[in-house]
């Protein structure tokens, strides 16, 4: 069914409301049209380098990145790095809301690829917070050692975490690096850079106030025993 303008504008609306209205709709058009064509370069990006196999921490103890990978998938995997500060014992809460997000639809990306989060966080700990907030839809590792961390950078020069998301691909018996990307604006913790997978502030996007700098906290979600 083809998209007109009295499928967009509720009755009675004004002549300015319905033009300004037909002006957004050709806009979010062009901005699906972009987001398709920087996907297409995303797919087509050259071979990227052979990773050593890391060594991660879990609920089964320890595994391999090249032990993520589930044959009966295609051969990709993507990995979500939740920022954690070892002086505070607090894990981000804007990492936090975007697992919280990731969770809900993990089961339908886990038909196709494999999906993991990780942290720097120790082991224990990191499996006490996942278990408190309902991360129980894919595996949830820690990091052994800092060289995946670093190499990604996951991690800063001066050590404090980065909120980032890899994507690793299985080829043969070696795993290569894909894509990583962090958010443009880390300072602020407002996401962006990253911001296509949380749907938080496409919903804010969609109200008059928008997303404006609000950021998540982990103080209003009800934690699980």
């Amino acid at each position: 069914m083809k998209t007109t303008i009295d499928g967009l504008a509720a009755p009675n609306a004004s002549n300015d409301y319905r033009a300004a209205r037909e002006t957004l709709y050709a806009a979010e058009r062009d901005l699906i049209a972009h987001v398709e064509q920087v996907a297409r370069m995303r797919r087509t990006l050259p071979t990227g380098p052979e990773v050593p196999d890391y060594e991660f921490v879990g609920l089964n103890g320890r595994v391999r990145l090249s032990q993520l990978f589930d044959a009966d998938r295609e051969p990709y995997l993507v990995m979500y790095h939740v920022m954690y500060w070892a002086d505070e014992d607090t894990f981000c809460p804007m990492c936090s809301g975007w697992i919280d997000a990731l969770t809900g639809v993990a089961p339908h990306v886990m038909r196709r690829v494999s999906f993991v989060a990780a942290s720097q966080a120790p082991p224990e700990r990191l499996q006490q917070w996942a278990r408190q907030r309902g991360w129980d839809r894919m595996p949830v590792l820690s990091d052994v050692g800092t060289e995946l961390a670093d190499a990604i950078g996951a991690r800063d020069e001066d050590g404090d975490p980065v909120s980032t998301v890899t994507v690793f691909a299985k080829d043969g018996n070696a795993v290569r690096h894909v894509y990583t990307m962090h958010p443009d604006d880390a300072e602020s913790g407002n996401g962006r850079g990253i911001d296509l997978l949380n749907p938080v502030w496409h919903v804010f996007d969609l109200t008059p106030a928008g997303r404006g700098d609000v950021n998540l906290s982990n103080d209003y979600l009800p934690m699980r025993a």
